[in-house]
């Protein structure tokens, strides 16, 4: 899939992170996504979530994933090159236990993950996507990782709960761009 054309303005003197120009952009984020099987069982529980709980938005199937670092502009060739430095960095595969749908109040999102919100392989992973940004200084959202996968948007209240769980066999990452959409924004991998 062709990509936008974007323009970068590289560091000056005195360095700092590289940024798009704010007219040209692709918003990109690092993240991992279910193997079919995976991608069923998540698919049965938006399903039963979706029946009970009002929203205003509910995730798309095909979209379903973990992020493990949300970037936000990119130029073209910042993107390929750290598309290219994601697929390069090798990982063991791990398994993620998905028992606990929650609710972030604020944004009104109503998620799954694990009741022990990183396993030590899912944060090792994510600390080492961020040394590869930090290394192409390459500006990231600093928060802490709280893993989960977005179900349901404009959720005006939950209560935390478990569920059956679901065994996500993680294996591999990769740099997504997300375009806005009518309805929701669609996700496309980033690849030369």
């Amino acid at each position: 899939a062709a990509l936008h054309r974007l323009y970068l303005f590289r560091t000056g003197p005195g360095g700092g992170k590289r940024r798009s120009d704010p007219s040209q952009q692709m918003r990109c984020f690092i993240a991992a996504w279910p193997d079919e099987p995976t991608r069923l069982a998540l698919s049965s529980a938006l399903d039963d979530v979706s029946q009970r709980v009002e929203h205003r938005r509910v995730a798309r199937v095909d979209d379903l994933h973990l992020t493990l670092a949300f970037i936000g502009e990119l130029a073209d060739d910042v993107a390929f090159d750290l598309s290219d430095a994601i697929e390069n960095l090798r990982f063991r595969p791990f398994t993620w236990q998905l028992d606990t749908l929650g609710f972030f109040k604020e944004a009104g999102v109503v998620w799954i993950g694990s009741e022990h919100e990183k396993t030590r392989p899912l944060a090792t992973l994510a600390r080492r996507v961020r040394a590869v940004l930090d290394r192409m200084t390459v500006a990231y959202d600093q928060r802490p990782l709280a893993p989960h996968v977005t179900l349901l948007r404009g959720v005006k209240s939950f209560v935390r709960e478990k569920v059956t769980p679901i065994r996500w066999r993680i294996d591999s990452i990769a740099l997504y761009r997300s375009t806005p959409a009518r309805h929701a924004s669609r996700y496309a991998r980033v690849e030369r």
